[in-house]
């Protein structure tokens, strides 16, 4: 009897671009006292790019993504590899994803010159309100 062949589900992706409309900028210091280990200072920037998106999904429009920087940044073993993550879909979108240090400069400078207008984000098809994204770029024109 011959051997069936699985199909290998291949992920498939969404991909939608935002027109991003405000940003709030957040700058944070906290003391760390964890069980067993020395107190210490954790300071760090925190980015929400606010807009809408041009297609919707699952019928939510807005869109709420949030950046900060993360050293180092990891991928994890889930596949499709990911940079971050759709942590919600209720009201609206909300995205979170971690940049390096650097890169995230980079971004947080072009939103305060107002030059991050769109967003493009690649995602898996969200389940029960989560999904993983693949790939996002900023810019001030819209990726084609």
């Amino acid at each position: 009897m011959p051997r069936k062949r699985r199909d290998t589900k291949r992920a498939e992706l969404l991909a939608r671009t935002a027109q991003i409309s405000s940003c709030r900028f957040t700058q944070r210091i906290r003391a760390v006292h964890n069980r067993g280990e020395e107190p210490y200072v954790e300071c760090g920037p925190w980015l929400e790019l606010l807009g809408k998106l041009e297609e919707p999904v699952k019928g939510v429009t807005d869109v709420r993504i949030s950046l900060y920087p993360l050293e180092p940044v990891v991928v994890g073993p889930v596949r499709p590899a990911a940079i971050g993550a759709v942590i919600s879909l209720k009201l609206e979108m909300s995205v979170v994803i971690s940049w390096s240090e650097r890169e995230f400069d980079r971004l947080w400078s072009m939103a305060l010159a107002g030059h991050s207008k769109f967003a493009y984000l690649a995602f898996t098809p969200p389940r029960y309100g989560r999904a993983r994204i693949v790939s996002a770029s900023f810019g001030s024109e819209r990726e084609e």
